[in-house]
């Protein structure tokens, strides 16, 4: 099962299995407090963060410590932790623009609470093992390591390589295009029932 927890602008989601649950993505660093509350009789046994922006996992550190688990994400995208600006990002259209300016000085002033993760999360890695049907996916384009998570029922956490602002887009800030243009693709032809996006309601994948 999928939950959506819709505490700030970025969503995180919980997914529940038969013998544990995975949070993905944490939001900002406010919000850890209130996403703990949400989730914290709910037998969470990892964080799994879908890219290193700073809006999916300001809170990791904090949480991580309250709820005793591991924090897992890509290897080539832990040098963004407390650095965002470490990648460029592009648009390719006047929203996407508008939002690379703005988050350049959000980027700035954004709070972390810095983290090494203890897994390094690998394409087609299985999540059975923390109690959920599902395995990662690799997903690289809006930042080289950002990942999504596919379920066994048809679930598939996209983090940001998809948006749903206005509609469903491809992600609307990018390191590399073409490479975001193919993890779209990959998306749509995943099999997937439903696709929860980093930003917006959750898509049905027809």
């Amino acid at each position: 099962m999928t939950e959506r927890i819709k505490i700030s602008y970025a969503n995180c989601y919980l997914l529940s299995g038969d013998k544990g649950s995975i949070l993905v993505d944490t939001c900002n660093y406010k919000d850890g407090p209130a996403i703990y509350s949400r989730i914290k009789d709910r037998n969470v046994r990892l964080i799994l963060l879908t890219h290193g922006h700073f809006d999916h996992v300001s809170s990791a550190k904090y949480l991580a410590k309250r709820l005793n688990v591991p924090i897992a994400m890509s290897e080539a995208d832990v040098h963004l932790i407390g650095n965002g600006q470490a990648s460029k990002l592009h648009a390719n259209t006047p929203l996407g623009r508008i939002m690379v300016f703005f988050s350049q000085g959000v980027l700035k002033k954004a709070e972390y609470s810095l983290f090494t993760p203890d897994v390094l999360l690998e394409d087609g890695q299985d999540l059975s093992e923390y109690g959920v049907n599902a395995r990662v996916i690799s997903l690289p384009g809006h930042t080289k390591g950002s990942v999504g998570v596919l379920t066994a029922d048809g679930d598939f956490i996209v983090g940001d390589a998809m948006f749903n602002m206005l509609r469903p887009t491809g992600s609307r800030l990018f390191e590399d295009r073409i490479i975001m243009e193919e993890s779209l693709q990959k998306i749509r032809s995943s099999g997937a029932k439903t696709i929860y996006v980093g930003h917006g309601k959750p898509i049905g994948n027809n």
